[in-house]
Parts: C-alpha cells; sequence; structure tokens
C-alpha cells in the first residue's frame, strides 16, 4: 500500500500542490494570528538552522539513491563479464558441452532481457526462473559428465563460472526491491510541508512580501523529490540500468552457437 502510493503518478502532480499548500497556511496563520491582531514577529536566528538541516537530509537521500543507480549499473557490467568469461571458456569446450553451458546462458539473458525493469513481484517470479533453470542446466552437465568422465574438471569450472553469473543476477534482482526507507520519504514529506509553512509565514512579515521565494522553494524540493522518487523506482523511472554489455553479450552467444541450441525451456508464462 505504501509503496504503490509513493510510486503512483499522481504523487508526482499532488506533491506541488501540498507543498503550495503548506505555504498558504503559513501566510495565512501569520495573517490571521499576527498582523490581523497588529502583532509583529521577530527572527530568533535558528531558521537557517532548520532549513539547513532539512537541506542535509535532501541532499544525502539523493546521493544515496544516485549512489543505488551507479551500483545496480555495475553488477549489470559484472554480470555482463561472469557470462562473458563463461561463453570465452565455452569455445574450448567438447561440441556438446559447449552447446550445453551456451543454451543456459541465451535461457537465462532471454528472461532477464525480456523484464529489463522488473516491479517486485517480477523479481520473485525471475528468481523462481532462475533457480528452475539452474536445477536443470545442473542436472545437464552432470548427465553430461556421466558420460564424459573425463571432463570433471571442466565440470567443476563450468560450476564457478555459473554460480558467479548467477549471483550477480540475484544481486541484480535484489537491488530492483531494495528501497529508500519509508521513514526518510516520510521525514522528507512532513519536513518539506514544515518548512514551507515557515516560509509562508517569513514571507508574509516581509516589508515586500513577494511569490518568488515560496515558489523556487516548491519548484526546487518538487523537482528534487520527484528526482529521488525516480532514481529510487527503476522499474517505473526514467532512470533505468544500462543493458548494452548483456544485449552485447547476448548477440555474440546467438551469432557463435544459434544452430546448437539445446531445446527450449516453457516461457515465462508466471511471470
Amino acid at each position: 500500500m505504501w509503496r504503490s502510493v509513493v510510486d503512483s503518478y499522481w504523487i508526482t502532480i499532488a506533491y506541488p500542490i501540498t507543498l503550495l499548500l503548506s505555504v498558504y497556511l503559513g501566510a495565512e496563520f501569520a495573517r490571521r494570528r499576527y498582523l490581523a491582531h497588529g502583532k509583529t514577529w521577530k527572527s530568533i536566528g535558528v531558521e537557517g538552522g532548520i532549513f539547513g538541516m532539512f537541506g542535509l537530509l535532501l541532499s544525502f537521500t539523493l546521493v544515496a539513491s544516485g549512489n543505488a543507480v551507479k551500483a545496480r549499473d555495475g553488477i549489470v557490467h559484472a554480470e555482463a563479464s561472469s557470462i562473458a568469461d563463461l561463453h570465452r571458456q565455452a569455445k574450448l569446450y567438447p561440441p556438446e558441452l559447449r552447446a550445453l553451458v551456451n543454451g543456459y546462458l541465451l535461457r537465462s539473458l532471454a528472461a532477464q532481457l525480456r523484464h529489463p525493469t522488473p516491479d517486485p513481484a517480477e523479481c520473485l517470479g525471475l528468481v523462481r526462473y532462475s533457480e528452475a533453470l539452474g536445477r536443470r542446466f545442473d542436472a545437464e552437465l552432470l548427465a553430461y559428465l556421466a558420460r564424459q568422465p573425463t571432463q570433471q574438471a571442466t565440470g567443476q569450472q563450468v560450476l564457478a563460472l555459473a554460480a558467479t553469473k548467477n549471483a550477480n543476477y540475484l544481486a541484480l534482482l535484489y537491488t530492483f526491491r531494495e528501497r529508500t526507507p519509508r521513514t526518510i520519504l516520510l521525514a522528507l514529506g512532513v519536513l518539506s510541508w514544515v518548512m514551507g509553512f515557515l516560509i509562508g509565514f517569513m514571507n508574509r512579515f516581509s516589508e515586500q512580501p513577494s511569490p518568488l521565494v515560496p515558489l523556487v522553494y516548491i519548484v526546487t524540493v518538487a523537482v528534487l523529490v520527484t528526482t529521488i522518487r525516480d532514481l529510487d523506482n527503476p522499474g517505473r523511472g526514467v532512470v533505468t540500468p544500462d543493458y548494452d554489455d548483456l544485449r552485447h553479450v547476448h548477440s555474440l552467444i546467438l551469432g557463435d552457437e544459434a544452430a546448437a541450441l539445446p531445446a527450449r525451456l516453457p516461457p515465462l508464462r508466471a511471470i
């Protein structure tokens, strides 16, 4: 429920409106409680520190979201490298084993590229599919080694490289489910409204109240919070992982082994 609200496109429109409302309420509070009764308000000097704390929270959250994007891209590159390593090693294997390895890689890459930005439910489906694909590959590899006992060392190498590839893929799927803690997002929302209220309140006591400062605040905070939400949600956001390396490796394997693919697994109907 919480994530569906945060990820809703309506929030992108509604959030700036709530900021505008907080500024308006601050100005109205100053008018009714102070100006209407001839009272004045004097700054006590801590307002700048309050705004500074909010700015720090906003900037740290933005940096953390940006670092998560970089880490996600790094995992994609690491996975592509591990797949390329296994594919290069497979060129030295006997034809039957090479076809087995490349067929496994193609099935795995096809599922991943069909779901480049999975939501949490799709992530669970992809994890189950990856596990089923791994079990099938292990069974086929063991059957091959039973027929070719002299290839035991090669089989161990294949399993080690495949395990590295799988570890990178599962780590990538985890990043699609890893999000900014809800307490931080809630704190950003509440503090932004409080800061808007304070800006409206203080601006009302200016000798020449101007809408420019509240407007700049609303636009700046709305853009930054929307950016954080976008970076935090690779499944629906504008910023998505760069799969060029995986697509390149996929095309290389297809070009080398298209004619030697084993039978396909059933399609991902449950995902």
